[in-house]
């Protein structure tokens, strides 16, 4: 997989992940779709992240939700520290399929 050219909008939606994070927008979008593995950050904490920092319309101007709900994994809901943003994507992934 390719790395994916970003908008300056997508770059912007990105950027509110990144606060406390030594990443680019594009290292973070790598990360989270599985294209760059580090130790730390990985996936999870990304999914996690991308998902306490961003509203779910810019989330899905950037992930399309189906691909959303394949990061969503046991290690990812570990990682979310908000228990209504863990029933909304468990919502939202039983919805899409």
């Amino acid at each position: 997989m390719q790395e994916r050219q970003l908008t300056e909008q997508q770059r912007s939606i990105l950027r509110q992940c990144l606060w406390d994070l030594n990443l680019t927008p594009e290292e973070f979008l790598a990360i989270l779709e599985g294209r760059l593995v580090k130790k730390w950050p990985d996936q999870a904490f990304c999914v996690a992240r991308l998902l306490e920092s961003v509203n779910w319309f810019e989330i899905v101007e950037l992930i399309d939700p189906k691909r959303l709900c394949s990061f969503w994994t046991e290690e990812a809901k570990k990682k979310t520290r908000f228990k209504s943003l863990k029933e909304g994507m468990d919502f939202a992934c039983r919805v899409l399929q």
